[in-house]
């Protein structure tokens, strides 16, 4: 067994003894691109992102992956143009497991606080330092997924203790992520230690404070308090009666008075000791939290986690199917692919013949792919999810899958399948009286229009979104409205005002510590975009938090298009970080507009005298 480890000093281990590694940094570099990178990689990009300044590139890279071959002790592979990676089972390497194992296979072998590659610099390949920083970003977070899930299923499991520990590491690697501290608070009271709990509530409101200046929303110090008692007289009338009425309150828009009689049904259905209402009554309570618009992620998901658990114990794990659905939309919310994949697999698992949720499960993973830029991966589940909703009588997932299916062809160029499938939506979604999401297909409704140079319909129709997504209070959907205001007025020459609505764009989801990341970081682009078209300043920072923020979450999509802003201000040497991301996201739109870039860049370099 093989095993080569990238985070922290890189080094190989040979059954546990460590190997000489390839010589030269070179070669630790090219390995990473390759095993980070999943995909074939063309010979010429490897010869541009780590020897362009080699006289002989390609013998370069020939010598690199022979050093490859050898450490692996695999002579087949590293081979080809493109290269491909196609490592056996006997050669393991830690940002792989990471990625793709449960993190109880990597919470203790691997050490999630190194970043990758320490101590290497390439000073000499300035696109491929911009691919590693990106990449650091996203090891860092998946370090912090694996953490989170442990502290999260120690919670559920009734280990706190052990929470604990896994949540202080979290907290230590993102300090300034409330839900993160939420879970550390959670996990403290729940291990009886209230006080310690308490305690740190107050040192992160004073720390969020000094050098945020805003305090963690309630949540935070909500989690330091003990449960709801279990009720003197409870009975399972009078707590399916709880369930009934929360479940109407819920449903009405009443979240806060739903959510409360959600609470009252768990705690009778512990007093009676019966698991399947005591199932119910979470999932219903943990999806309420999760759904709000200004909901509680970390407590809805421990609620959903204890209904998983208690389904296992008494062997019936069918009846928390859906509680696997909505922590994998949690994590959908969140930009955590590796993770949501892992509980809709094991939603998959349990779901039988139930169509609605079947076809929720589906548009999930569409969803998932199609943030990570992964398409054509994508389309089938959608129109998979679409016929499962329909056969199951389910308005509302029709509506979400074909608004994220009109997403889909609208950012890839395919303006009339678009058209069609949110028209569909926005129908479905008035059928359903689903108000708290008509907003969202009628803002790419309005996109639509504005491809298609119809710049007043699209005010109009962008104006009527926004007004529903601040009636309902949900800043997400006023976030993507507002970014689509902002483009009207660059279109119509209002840049003062168009700057503003951007920033109100990515602002609106900041609001809230549980909105979509994937919107945010939209939202962003076309602020970027607008201050690089019009040399605003700030406009470096801007593609910094841009980069940051799609590389931390996998969104190679975004990254590209940060590093094509970057390419565009004029910092050339971020071209072979865009061309190495458009690889990875297959949207024909973004491909032409790199050779648009590329054609553009060429030109002005034929301009300048020799």
């Amino acid at each position: 067994m093989v095993t080569i480890k990238l985070l922290g000093r890189p080094a190989v281990f040979g059954d546990g003894v460590e190997l000489d590694g390839p010589r030269g940094k070179k070669g630790w570099g090219l390995l990473t691109y390759l095993v980070s990178n999943g995909a074939a990689v063309p010979r010429e990009r490897l010869v541009r992102l780590l020897f362009p300044d080699a006289q002989d590139g390609l013998g370069s890279l020939r010598w690199n992956l022979a050093e490859l071959r050898r450490i692996t002790r695999e002579p087949h592979t590293f081979a080809g143009d493109p290269v491909t990676l196609s490592l056996t089972r006997d050669v393991q390497v830690d940002i792989h497991l990471l990625a793709a194992a449960p993190w109880y296979e990597v919470i203790d072998q691997i050490d999630l606080s190194a970043p990758l590659l320490e101590g290497l610099a390439f000073p000499s390949c300035a696109g491929f330092e911009l691919w590693l920083e990106g990449e650091r970003q996203r090891v860092v977070a998946l370090a912090a997924a694996a953490l989170r899930e442990a502290a999260r299923d120690e919670i559920a499991s009734a280990r706190a203790d052990e929470a604990v520990g896994h949540a202080r590491r979290l907290v230590a690697l993102q300090p300034w992520d409330e839900n993160c501290h939420e879970l550390l608070v959670r996990a403290l009271a729940q291990s009886g230690d209230v006080a310690g709990a308490r305690a740190h509530v107050e040192l992160v409101t004073e720390s969020f404070l000094d050098e945020l200046g805003v305090a963690p929303s309630r949540s935070v110090s909500a989690a330091a308090e003990p449960l709801m008692a279990r009720p003197a007289q409870a009975s399972r009338t009078r707590t399916e009666a709880q369930l009934q009425a929360g479940m109407t309150a819920v449903s009405a828009g009443a979240s806060d008075a739903g959510i409360g009689s959600l609470r009252r049904a768990v705690a009778g259905a512990r007093a009676v000791a019966d698991p399947e209402l005591l199932v119910r009554a979470l999932i219903h309570l943990g999806s309420a939290q999760v759904h709000a618009v200004r909901g509680t992620d970390e407590a809805g998901g421990a609620a959903l986690r204890e209904a998983v658990a208690v389904a296992e114990r008494v062997g019936r794990p069918g009846l928390a199917t859906g509680a696997c659905r909505e922590l994998a939309w949690v994590e959908f919310l969140r930009c955590r692919f590796e993770p949501a994949e892992r509980w809709l697999d094991r939603a998959m698992a349990t779901v039988g013949a139930d169509d609605s949720e079947r076809a929720w499960i589906l548009l999930t993973k569409g969803s998932l792919r199609s943030d990570a830029g992964r398409y054509e991966e994508a389309i089938p589940l959608f129109l998979d999810a679409v016929r499962h909703a329909e056969y199951g009588g389910d308005l509302r997932a029709r509506a979400m899958a074909l608004t994220h299916l009109g997403r889909l062809r609208l950012l890839r160029g395919e303006d009339d399948l678009a058209s069609e499938h949110l028209e569909q939506a926005r129908a479905l979604a008035d059928q359903a009286g689903w108000l708290t999401f008509a907003s969202y297909p009628l803002s790419w409704s309005a996109e639509l229009a504005m491809h298609a140079g119809r710049i007043d319909e699209a005010a109009e129709l962008f104006s009527s979104a926004h007004a529903l997504a601040v009636e309902v209070g949900d800043p997400c959907w006023e976030s993507l409205a507002c970014r689509g205001l902002g483009l009207v007025a660059a279109e119509r020459g209002e840049h003062a005002t168009a700057a503003r609505l951007l920033y109100d764009s990515r602002m609106a989801c900041r609001r809230v510590n549980d909105a979509y990341v994937w919107l945010e970081a939209y939202g962003l682009a076309a602020q970027v975009a607008h201050a690089v078209a019009n040399g605003l300043g700030g406009v470096e920072a801007l593609m910094d938090d841009l980069d940051q923020l799609a590389s931390k979450h996998g969104m190679r999509e975004l990254q590209a298009e940060a590093a094509m802003f970057r390419v565009s201000a004029g910092m050339t040497d971020a071209l072979e970080a865009a061309r190495s991301h458009v690889a990875c996201v297959d949207n024909p739109v973004l491909s032409a507009r790199l050779v648009r870039l590329e054609a553009t860049l060429a030109e002005s370099t034929a301009k300048v005298p020799s």
